[in-house]
């Protein structure tokens, strides 16, 4: 039985501060702080999927200031294997495929908008106003859920702060879940105690996989409209590009999917919507 982990940092448990997530210096003592908890959250997750059964796991570092090298630097379980998410149209998640029972996220956070969502955001944090699929807005658990539902893979787990959490449970009812912290602001949360958050995302990881028959695998009808609200005008002019990109309003841009697989895809010199 095959398995996949996303793993972000937001959402980790022992993480507090912006700095631990996005410290501009590799070596800076809050940066090493953030990885680790990475490592101690992954690991506890890896431990669940064998729990229940895993026969190989596979692990994606989804927080683009580590650059996919987080597991370079700090131990993964040996039963685990690192992969890499390769830039393409569409991205390529190495090793995820029709052949695994479900994907996990770790250490997510909230989509942009957030109230008490800490470090909410959708993609480009301080950047991105509102993200719709369809006209409903979602972020970046509900990307993932499609991309792997694209390749018939269900969601089946998540960890994150409290609103990470409750935005699972509205959007994917069958997802379970496991909380690390409350939300207080944009910048600020309180946290759970670190043992026994990480005994229960192995707990509840085990559990998820166990139960993977009640998981649903998420599509949408093609064609998906992908709305996307940004910050300040710039912005949106940065991807206004192609006759099938509309905007709406000034600072708002809109397009059309034929295929999930381009969720992440974003219209560039390189790429445009069909």
């Amino acid at each position: 039985m095959r398995i996949g982990i996303m793993t972000d940092m937001e959402g980790l448990a022992g993480v507090d501060h912006w700095d631990q997530c996005y410290a501009p210096d590799d070596h800076a003592p809050e940066y090493l702080h953030g990885l680790t908890q990475l490592a101690a959250d992954t690991n506890a997750a890896v431990a669940g999927c064998f729990d229940a059964g895993a026969t190989e796991v596979v692990v994606w570092d989804g927080h683009g200031r580590n650059r996919q090298c987080a597991f370079t630097r700090v131990a993964l379980d040996r039963r685990a294997q690192p992969r890499r998410v390769l830039a393409g149209a569409p991205l390529t998640f190495e090793g995820l495929d029709a052949t695994m029972a479900g994907v996990l996220m770790i250490g997510q956070h909230a989509m942009a908008g957030t109230l008490h969502g800490f470090l909410d955001h959708t993609q480009c944090p301080k950047e991105i106003c509102r993200y719709a699929i369809n006209g409903v807005e979602h972020g970046e658990l509900s990307q993932f859920a499609l991309f792997a539902g694209a390749h018939g893979v269900p969601l089946l787990h998540v960890s994150g702060d409290e609103a990470l959490c409750a935005e699972a449970t509205r959007l994917f009812p069958w997802v379970s879940s496991s909380p690390t912290k409350r939300g207080t602001g944009w910048a600020t949360c309180e946290l759970y105690p670190v043992d026994a958050v990480r005994a229960a995302i192995r707990r509840d990881v085990a559990a998820a996989i166990t139960q993977r028959g009640l998981a649903n695998i998420w599509t949408q009808a093609t064609p998906i409209t992908v709305t996307v609200e940004y910050a300040y005008t710039a912005l949106a002019d940065e991807h206004a590009i192609g006759p099938q990109v509309r905007r709406p309003e000034p600072r708002t841009l809109a397009w059309n999917l034929n295929d999930p697989r381009f969720i992440y895809n974003w219209p560039t010199a390189t790429w445009q919507p069909d």
